[in-house]
C-alpha cells in the first residue's frame, strides 16, 4: 500500500508539471515593456516604434506588442501574432488600475492600415464574435483642432534659411554672402496640415537624444522651435546625425522645407548663386 502510495503521487505530479509547463517560451506571457521592440502608444500624441506595426502587417509573420497608456499612466497591453486561423491578438487590460481588469482574445482576418490628411489608423476586420471590426490604434493629426500651431524653422550653413511662421519671415540663404527675406510669410491650411502631420507622424513631442557635434565643414544644422496650444518644444542638431533622433529630426526638417519650398511664395526668390566649400 505504501509503495502504491508513493507511485500515485510521483503521477500526480508528473501530470500537474505537465498542465503548469508552457508548451515553449513563447507563450509566456510578461507586463515588462521593451521600449525598443513595443510599440508605445500615449494618447495618440507619442507613439513609439510605429514602424515595428507596419512591419507586423507586410511581413504577415511573428509577433507585435502594442502598449496604450491610459491617462492616469498605466499600460494595457494587445498582444498580436500570426496564426492559421488569422491575427490572434490578447488584450490585457489587467494593469489598468480604474478600469475592469480582465484579459480577452480576438481572431480576426487582417490588420488595416488607413492613412488621411488628418487620421492614421490601425484596425482589425474579419474578428470572430460580436466585435467585425477592432480599433487597434488611431493617431490623428487634425490641425484645426489645435488652439494654436506655429514653429521656427532654421537650417543649412549657420542656419541663414529659417522658415518663420510666428513672425511670418521666410528667409533664403543665396550662398554668396547674401539673403533674400519675405516679411509677409504664411501657409495654407493645406500646408499648415502636411507640416503638423509630419510632426505629430515624428513625434515631435518626445523627449529627443540629439547631438550638436559634426566634424564636417561647412556643416548643415538645424534648430526647430514650435509652439503648440499653451507650451513649446526647442531642438537643435546637424546634419551628422550622431543619433537615431538626430536622423529622425533631419527627415522631419527636410519633409517642412519640401512643404514650404513647393509653395508660391518660396518659387518666386531668386535662385542660390553661390555655394558653400
Amino acid at each position: 500500500m505504501r509503495s502504491s502510495g508513493i507511485l500515485l503521487i510521483f503521477i500526480a505530479l508528473i501530470v500537474t508539471g505537465c498542465f503548469n509547463q508552457p508548451s515553449n517560451g513563447e507563450d509566456k506571457f510578461t507586463t515588462t515593456i521593451n521600449e525598443q521592440e513595443d510599440v508605445i502608444n500615449s494618447h495618440g500624441m507619442i507613439v513609439k516604434n510605429l514602424k515595428k506595426l507596419d512591419a507586423f502587417i507586410q511581413n504577415k509573420a511573428g509577433k507585435q506588442r502594442v502598449v496604450h497608456y491610459t491617462i492616469e499612466g498605466d499600460p494595457i497591453f494587445n498582444d498580436l501574432k500570426y496564426t492559421d486561423q488569422g491575427i490572434e491578438m490578447r488584450h490585457d487590460n489587467s494593469e489598468d488600475t480604474f478600469g475592469s481588469p480582465q484579459v480577452t482574445t480576438y481572431t480576426c482576418q487582417n490588420l488595416v492600415r488607413n492613412e488621411t490628411d488628418k487620421l492614421l489608423s490601425y484596425t482589425l476586420t474579419g474578428c470572430e464574435g460580436e466585435q467585425a471590426k477592432i480599433e487597434l490604434l488611431q493617431i490623428p493629426f487634425d490641425v484645426t483642432k489645435q488652439d494654436k500651431f506655429e514653429f521656427v524653422l532654421k537650417y543649412g550653413v549657420n542656419q541663414k534659411n529659417e522658415m518663420n511662421t510666428i513672425e511670418k519671415k521666410l528667409v533664403k540663404d543665396l550662398q554668396n554672402g547674401e539673403v533674400v527675406e519675405v516679411s509677409d510669410f504664411g501657409l495654407s491650411e493645406q500646408e499648415r496640415g502636411q507640416i503638423y502631420k509630419e510632426m505629430v507622424l515624428a513625434n515631435y513631442l518626445d523627449e529627443k537624444e540629439l547631438s550638436t557635434e559634426c566634424n564636417r565643414k561647412p556643416a548643415v544644422s538645424y534648430d526647430l522651435s514650435v509652439e503648440i496650444n499653451s507650451g513649446e518644444r526647442h531642438y537643435q542638431w546637424t546634419e551628422c546625425q550622431n543619433t537615431e533622433d538626430d536622423g529622425q529630426m533631419t527627415e522631419l526638417a527636410q519633409a517642412i522645407i519640401k512643404i514650404v519650398q513647393a509653395g508660391s511664395i518660396y518659387k518666386q526668390l531668386p535662385e542660390v548663386k553661390g555655394h558653400y566649400e
